[in-house]
Order: structure tokens, then sequence, then C-alpha cells
């Protein structure tokens, strides 16, 4: 198991996948706080083309706050990147045969599809933790006084909701025969929790939910209205990791 994720390691270095995901992630970090430092100058230029159409800007104040609601306006497009980049984990290993090799010599499924899972879900909280941390490091550098209620719960919901998705996307992936097969089972299931959000009853229970920690800062939602999220969402995690494993190891390499 350790060979399989030194190898899997090795592959992400020198195919450039981890780079280019660094890099994406990191320009996110950085474009969250530039914005909201550039958002006064850049009203400043449209001022006069704005005037013209009967509209006045009053004073544009900008904050920490201001630099978090770019973090999660961002964050979705993290997440899609990821998925978009590891929805070929067990399918482009279907499409070569690799995984007969390592099963013939006595690798076990299940150690092979726990390895596609720490890879996964590591290279996720790992990214995650980039994004954070550039925007913490310069939101605290240009607004260091300002205080973000509620800052780090909210950021924890939002990386368990990616964990959702990926465990998703493990679960496709160990049932399909490609990628676009996995990314569709995956938008599949998202696009059915975006139209069951409608509902007013069921919103609370959505992981979905756990998308809005942004609400705890504002004060329109407490920390409290994001527990049955919670949980639903670590039953689906777990839930997820089971099929995983099952159709993994039923599935025909």
């Amino acid at each position: 198991m350790k060979a399989f994720l030194k190898k899997e390691w090795m592959e992400m270095t020198r195919t450039g996948r981890l780079l280019l995901l660094v890099i994406i992630f990191a320009i996110f970090g950085i474009m969250n706080p530039a914005i909201a430092k550039l958002t006064p100058w850049m009203m400043e230029m449209l001022e006069d083309s704005i005037a013209q159409s009967g509209l006045q800007i009053g004073e544009v104040t900008v904050n920490a706050m201001t630099s978090w609601t770019q973090f999660y306006k961002n964050a979705p497009m993290t997440l899609i990147v990821i998925v978009l980049m590891s929805s070929g984990v067990l399918t482009n290993e279907y499409q070569r045969g690799t995984l007969v090799q390592v099963v013939t010599k006595g690798l076990s499924r299940k150690k092979i599809m726990l390895s596609k899972m720490i890879v996964t879900y590591g290279s996720w909280t790992a990214l995650y933790l980039i994004y954070f941390g550039i925007t913490y490091g310069y939101t605290a550098y240009f607004w260091g006084g300002d205080e973000v209620p509620h800052l780090m719960f909210g950021v924890f919901a939002y990386w368990l909701f990616g964990m959702v998705m990926l465990a998703l996307l493990l679960a496709f992936s160990a049932m399909a025969s490609t990628g676009g097969q996995v990314l569709m089972g995956t938008g599949g299931v998202a696009a059915v929790l975006f139209f069951a959000n409608y509902v007013p009853k069921l919103q609370k229970y959505l992981p979905l939910q756990l998308m809005n920690g942004l609400q705890t800062a504002v004060g329109a939602m407490e920390v409290k209205d994001f527990y049955a999220a919670m949980i639903i969402a670590g039953v689906v995690i777990a839930g997820s990791g089971m099929i995983s494993m099952v159709a993994f190891d039923r599935k025909r390499l």
C-alpha cells in the first residue's frame, strides 16, 4: 500500500497535475483580498460611466468581511476544479489496465480504494488550506484589526461540503467506466441537491447548507443551524465510502 501511495504521489508530481492545482488554488486565494482591496479603485474608474446612466455611487468601504465574502464566492470554483481533475482517479486506471498488475501481485482491492481515498481527500484538504491560508494572510495584512465572527466554523463547513462531493465522486468512480460518467453521476446528485434546496423544510438537512458559512459571520444564521446538515454530510461520506469499497471489490478490471 505504501508503494501504491508513492506511485500516486509520483504520478501527480510528474504529470504536473499537483503543481497546476497548487497554482490555481493559490491564484484564487490571492484574488479574494485583491478584489476587495481594488474594489474602491474599480468603482472610481467606473464612476463617470455609471453617472451617465443616472446612478450615483456612494462611498465604498472595504474590510475583512469584503475579502471573506470573495472567499465564499470563489470557493465553488476551487471545488469544481478539483472534482474535474479527480474525475479520472480510478477510470484512468481501468482504461490503462494498471490495476490488474497490482492486484495480481497481491495488493488487495480495499487497500487500493483506501489509497485513492487518502490521495483524493488529502489533496482537497491540503489545497483548501493553501486557498484559506493565502486569503487569511493577506486579509490579516490589509485589515488586521477586523474580526469576522465564526470564521473558522464557516471555513470548516465548506471543507466538509467538499468532502461530501469527493466522497460521491469516489463512489461513482468505483462503479463507472469513464471520467465522463463519473462527472455525470456526481453532477446529477449535486443537481438533485440544488433542486431539493428549494423546499424550505429540507434546507437545514441538505449538505448544501454547509456552503452558507458566511451567513454565520453576518449574523443571518447561527452555528447550530448547521448541525443537521453536518450529521447528514457525515452519513453521506461514510455511506459513499462503503459503497466505494463494495463496488470496487466487484468491479471487473
